[in-house]
């Protein structure tokens, strides 16, 4: 493969933090990151952002690797497109409430000369679910997706889409709301793998213009994956398994807020039949040797803490009572 330069936008994420540690250190690209500006609006998944002391000292962390870090306006045509100048591969990682944040991009990366856009997407396969039968705001943002892989292909560049299935660190809040029977295989990507497979994807020829839906961390259901948390915590977890009705009316009942959207994301896995199982696993065809994060690993150093801190964050909003 040719030596190529990858751009990633929202780099400070967990994703793109990930993904530009493991950028530098695959051997077959040169690594450019997008900075806002001090002050431009930043979103967050989980509503929790790093401050700006922090984001620099990343910067200067990757700096000190080779990277090139460039602060713009990321909302303006002039600044974005010289910075994307000399770009082959940009890659948004982007939150899903930071979903519109993309277009400014396509059109710059077009004036500039890139090669290939890869939108945020790590989620859903988007161009099935925005078909999906229950209206929600997940299925509004599926919809946004797939009309932004619309305007890449309308500004003439070539695509990488990487749905990579459930997220499981947003999931196991006790207690846990599987999603169907708890037997259907899933693809589970953690945050921090999603963004270690992003350069391995892109180097594998098979991802030119095409859908590689990857299971980054594990490919198995809800029940082996909490089989393992249990294991891991040496005790039960408490699990209520809610089919599709239960979902939609669960999601229906509830106020707006974070706790609703998971809820929309559980109504589109279970609003069809064939659910989670439409993703396969094209990493497991094209990358045999990408491994994900062991599940005991995992466990420990993300999804524990990352669920105490959710828990935290939804009893200071009043999304949860005290004593959840």
């Amino acid at each position: 493969m040719t030596r190529k330069t990858v751009t990633v936008f929202g780099a400070t994420g967990t994703a793109g933090v990930a993904c530009v540690n493991e950028l530098i250190a695959h051997e077959a690209f040169d690594v450019c990151v997008l900075a806002r500006k001090p002050g431009q609006q930043e979103r967050s998944s989980s509503g929790m952002t790093r401050g700006e002391a922090a984001k620099k000292s990343q910067y200067d962390a990757w700096a000190s690797k080779g990277v090139t870090i460039k602060t713009v306006d990321s909302t303006l045509a002039e600044e974005l497109i010289p910075a994307l100048e000399g770009t082959d591969y940009l890659v948004s990682c982007v939150p899903i409430s930071a979903t519109e944040s993309q277009y400014p991009l396509i059109f710059a990366a077009r004036e500039a000369g890139v090669e290939r856009f890869v939108p945020s997407e790590f989620g859903a396969i988007y161009e099935f679910e925005q078909f999906w039968p229950t209206d929600t705001t997940h299925r509004l943002m599926a919809r946004q997706k797939a009309f932004i892989r619309r305007t890449i292909e309308l500004a003439g560049l070539d695509y990488t889409i990487i749905p990579a299935g459930a997220w499981p660190e947003y999931y196991l809040l006790d207690p846990v709301m599987v999603m169907g029977d708890g037997d259907t295989k899933v693809a589970w990507s953690s945050g921090p793998d999603v963004g270690r497979i992003i350069p391995h994807v892109l180097a594998h020829p098979a991802s030119r213009n095409a859908i590689c839906p990857v299971a980054a961390t594990a490919w198995c259901s809800w029940n082996e994956l909490l089989e393992e948390r249990e294991r891991f915590l040496g005790r039960k977890v408490e699990r209520v398994y809610l089919g599709a009705d239960e979902w939609r009316a669960a999601y229906a009942a509830q106020a707006p807020g974070a706790i609703k959207t998971l809820l929309a994301i559980g109504v589109a896995v279970t609003d069809t039949p064939a659910g989670m199982s439409l993703f396969g696993n094209w990493n497991a065809t094209f990358l045999p040797e990408f491994k994900g994060t062991p599940l005991p690993e995992l466990f420990r150093d993300r999804i524990e803490p990352f669920v105490a801190a959710v828990r935290a964050e939804l009893i200071a909003t009043g999304e949860l009572p005290p004593d959840a």
